[in-house]
C-alpha cells in the first residue's frame, strides 16, 4: 500500500491494475513519456494504456508517479458530471428532493470545479471498476455543496463540493477484497480499509495543485470528533472544519442508500452519541427530513430486540471490567490496559447517549410508532458503534506483543463483536 511519491515512485500495484482495466472500456494514454528512475523510457507519449504497461512496470521506480503521466481522453467530466447532479436532483431519492432548494447554486458551481487530469484519472478508474462509487461521489458532492452555501462563511462552496466528490478515490489504492468484505474484519483487512484517506491526501498533495485544506480534509472524512474515527483518531481541536463536514457528508451520504427513510435514519445517527460530529453540520442534515420523509412503520423495518440496547452495554461494560481485573490481576500494564481503558470509555458514553433516549423500561405497545421506530434505529446503531470499537481496538493492539494480544483477545470475540 505505498503512496505515490513526487520522485522514485513506485506504483501500487492495486492501482495500476484498476487503470489497465479501466483502459480496456476508456481511453487512458501516456500524456508523457513513462521513465524509471535511470532514464529508460518505459511507455511512449500518447501510446495507450494496456496490459503490457502493468508488466513493464513491475518492480520499477518511475522518475514521476504514474498518476501524473496518464490522460482520460472521456470517462469523468465536468458535463458528465452536470447531468449525473441533475439526475441526481431530479430522482425521487429522499435526499435528491431534500436538496434540490440548493440546486441553483450546485449547477453554478460544478460547470467550475477545477478537474485536475489526477482526480480525473482515479474517477474514473473507480468509475470502471466500481460502478456505484460515482452516484455516491455526486450524492457526496451535491451534500457538501449544500452545507457549506447554508453557512459560506466557514467553508468555500465549491472546494466542499470537490471534497465530496473525492472523498473517497484513495479507495482506488485498496485491495478489492478489503472494500467488498461482509462481516467482521481482521487486523490486516482494518489496516488495507482505514488507510485509504491519508492515501489520498498524500497522493493530492503530492501531485495534483489543489489547496492543501482540501487535501487535508479528505483525510480526515472518516475522524470523529470524539477520537474514535481513522486513521489518526484525531479530536474535535484538530479537525478542519471542511474535514468535519465531510465527516457527516461521510456518514449521510453511506446511509442515504437506505431504502426507507434514509434522512431520517442519518438524523439519528449523526445524533445519538453526542460529541461525534459537529453539530453545525450534523444539524443541517436533522433538517433535511422534514417535509420530504414520513416515518415508516417499525414493524416493516424489523422487530426490536428482546433485550433493550441499553441492557447490552450495560452487560459489555461488566464483561469489560471483569477483563480488566482479570489482567490487573496478573501483573498487565500498560498499553493493554489503555486499549480496555478507551474500550471502557466509549462503551461509557455509548450508555449515557442509549439512556438519554427516554424509553428503556416501557413495552413495545406503550410507545407510539415514531418511537418504536427509533428504538429500532438504536439497535442498529448500536451494533455499527460495537463494530467501530472492535476495529479501534483491534488497530491499537498491533503495538502489543503477541501474547499480550492473546490476553486481550476476548475483548472483541467476547464483549465487542455483534451477537
Amino acid at each position: 500500500m505505498t503512496p505515490p511519491q513526487p520522485t522514485g515512485s513506485s506504483t501500487n500495484p492495486e492501482v495500476l491494475q484498476a487503470i489497465v482495466k479501466a483502459g480496456e472500456t476508456y481511453s487512458i494514454i501516456a500524456s508523457q513519456d513513462i521513465v524509471d528512475v535511470r532514464g529508460l523510457k518505459l511507455w511512449a507519449k500518447g501510446q495507450p494504456v494496456s496490459a503490457a504497461l502493468q508488466q513493464r512496470l513491475l518492480d520499477r521506480k518511475l522518475q514521476r508517479p504514474l498518476e501524473a503521466c496518464l490522460a482520460v481522453e472521456d470517462g469523468v467530466t465536468l458535463f458528465g458530471l452536470h447531468d449525473d447532479l441533475q439526475a441526481f436532483l431530479g430522482s425521487d431519492a429522499p435526499l435528491g428532493l431534500a436538496l434540490r432548494p440548493w440546486a441553483p447554486v450546485l449547477f453554478a458551481q460544478v460547470k467550475q470545479l477545477p478537474l485536475h487530469s489526477v482526480a480525473q484519472l482515479l474517477l474514473t478508474t473507480a468509475l470502471a471498476t466500481r460502478p456505484d462509487t460515482l452516484p455516491h461521489a455526486v450524492t457526496a458532492m451535491a451534500l457538501a455543496g449544500a452545507m457549506a452555501s447554508s453557512r459560506n462563511t466557514l467553508v468555500d462552496t465549491r472546494l466542499a463540493m470537490l471534497g465530496g466528490l473525492l472523498h473517497d478515490i484513495g479507495e482506488v489504492y485498496t485491495q478489492p477484497q478489503y472494500l467488498d468484505f461482509v462481516g467482521p474484519l481482521d487486523l490486516v483487512g482494518h489496516k488495507h480499509l482505514v488507510v485509504h484517506p491519508r492515501l489520498a491526501q498524500m497522493m493530492l498533495s503530492s501531485i495534483t495543485d489543489y489547496p492543501e485544506a482540501l487535501c487535508r480534509a479528505i483525510g480526515e472524512h472518516h475522524e470523529r470528533h470524539d477520537g474514535s474515527g481513522y486513521p489518526a483518531r484525531l479530536t474535535q481541536p484538530s479537525c478542519s472544519n471542511l474535514g468535519s463536514l465531510l465527516a457527516v457528508v461521510e456518514a449521510t451520504a453511506g446511509i442515504s442508500r437506505k431504502a426507507h427513510a434514509p434522512l431520517t435514519r442519518a438524523g439519528f445517527a449523526l445524533r445519538v452519541v453526542p460529541g461525534e460530529f459537529d453539530p453545525t453540520w450534523a444539524s443541517f442534515v436533522c433538517n433535511l427530513a422534514r417535509g420530504v420523509e414520513d416515518l415508516p412503520d417499525s414493524d416493516a423495518q424489523g422487530q426490536v430486540g428482546p433485550s433493550s440496547p441499553l441492557a447490552q452495554i450495560g452487560q459489555r461494560i461488566e464483561q469489560t471490567h471483569q477483563l480488566k481485573a482479570t489482567l490487573q490481576g496478573q501483573g498487565r500494564a500498560g498499553p493493554i490496559l489503555e486499549i480496555v481503558e478507551t474500550a471502557l470509555a466509549r462503551l461509557n458514553r455509548l450508555q449515557v447517549a442509549w439512556n438519554a433516549l427516554g424509553f428503556w423500561g416501557v413495552a413495545p405497545e406503550e410507545l407510539s410508532a415514531s418511537e418504536r421506530f427509533e428504538l429500532a434505529l438504536a439497535n442498529r446503531e448500536l451494533q455499527q458503534r460495537l463494530s467501530q470499537l472492535q476495529r479501534e481496538c483491534l488497530l491499537l493492539s498491533e503495538r502489543l506483543g503477541q501474547l499480550e494480544k492473546t490476553w486481550i483477545e476476548p475483548l472483541w470475540r467476547g464483549v465487542l463483536l455483534e451477537r
